[in-house]
């Protein structure tokens, strides 16, 4: 019987492709030599000749094609299966599964919480995967200001979305914003001898002015002693710090 090889529509699949960094095999081929190293008088034995090995190969190339792996992903796997399967090769789908690891909707919704926390003080974040980071993007308002339980659904929905692209752009470093050029940034001694200067002037309220500046740190406050747990823990960090409120450990120190 003549040996067989997956095809796109579009011409061969990309894994039964020779490249010439692995020496003229392809990535199959690669895989199939690993596996063999790895598991050492059990592999080989589990074909009957060349025309199985091939039928092994193509239904390699179907399931990595299905589940949309990249040529990144499946260098992952290269290095993840041996600690995953220490005695036994995993199957074809098994293997996939080791190169693009299903991600947890909850665990994802932490994690781009944290993410976005993190660059909104100029920090890249750590992002297990780029289809959070981009499902966090066009959700940061939403994200920010609405509790965890009315978000559970549309953030899942829109995660689900993200990783059926398949591919992703790079997750970008985040925007830092700099001073004007030949501007330093002001200290918090500057700002109050600014602002006690404006005072002087005038053009800044007195004492005796009805506006409260720290209305909003008095009412997160008080949503936090009523036990409202939508609130952010930089919602709360930021509120103490400008009722002047100690944290346990600042009393402790």
């Amino acid at each position: 019987m003549e040996l067989s090889t997956s095809h796109h529509a579009d011409g061969p699949s990309v894994w039964l492709m020779p490249r010439p960094k692995l020496g003229g095999r392809t990535i199959l081929d690669e895989l199939f030599n690993r596996f063999d190293g790895s598991y050492a008088g059990t592999w080989k034995a589990k074909f009957s000749g060349p025309q199985s090995i091939q039928n092994w190969k193509d239904a390699c190339a179907r399931v990595f094609d299905r589940e949309g792996l990249t040529l990144s992903q499946v260098a992952a796997g290269f290095e993840a299966y041996e600690r995953l399967y220490p005695t036994w090769p995993p199957t074809a789908q098994e293997f996939a599964n080791i190169c693009n690891p299903p991600v947890d909707p909850v665990a994802a919704y932490h994690e781009a919480l944290s993410g976005l926390e993190a660059r909104g003080k100029g920090e890249q974040g750590a992002w297990s995967h780029p289809a959070i980071f981009w499902a966090a993007s066009g959700m940061r308002i939403e994200l920010a200001s609405q509790p965890g339980q009315f978000m559970k659904e549309r953030w899942a929905a829109a995660l689900k979305a993200q990783l059926a692209r398949g591919t992703w752009e790079p997750i970008p470093e985040p925007r830092v914003l700099l001073p004007a050029p030949g501007k330093s940034p002001t200290s918090q001694e500057d700002a109050q001898r600014m602002l006690a200067k404006l005072g002087a002037q005038g053009i800044t309220k007195t004492a005796k002015s009805d506006i409260d500046g720290k209305r909003w740190a008095k009412r997160i406050m008080e949503r936090f002693e009523r036990g409202d747990r939508s609130l952010k823990a930089f919602q709360i960090k930021e509120a103490r710090i400008a009722l002047g409120i100690k944290t346990d450990n600042e009393e402790e120190s």
